[in-house]
């Protein structure tokens, strides 16, 4: 996949009075829990109160899958994946589990990538 695309792609994030503007390329995953996001980014956390649906269908094209219930991994930043374990290493070697139900389906788009 060319991810050069990432780089000319932004989202606007807001969290109570302040609205930052976010480069899709330096987003390296999203974790929701219940109804806030907290989104990985260059050393930096933000949360808004998006639900991860949202942040799914905006970031798909740009290189982006959904792990399991809770985590959107930027595929930029997948290091190695443990097949035994099911767990996704990133490059600032952060673990996340991938579920049951998405391991077949997250092993099908890495293979395509």
């Amino acid at each position: 996949m060319n991810y050069d695309m990432q780089n000319t792609k932004s989202i606007m994030i807001t969290n109570r009075n302040i609205t930052k503007q976010i480069i899709v390329s330096e987003i390296s995953h999203i974790v929701c829990d219940a109804y806030l996001c907290d989104i990985f980014a260059q050393n930096e956390k933000f949360t808004c109160s998006k639900l991860l649906k949202y942040f799914e269908m905006e970031l798909a094209d740009y290189g982006f899958i959904r792990i399991n219930h809770d985590i959107l991994v930027n595929a930029r930043y997948i290091k190695c994946i443990n097949n035994k374990t099911r767990i996704v290493i990133l490059k600032n070697d952060t673990e996340l589990r991938i579920s049951v139900r998405r391991w077949k389906f997250f092993k099908k788009i890495i293979m395509n990538l």
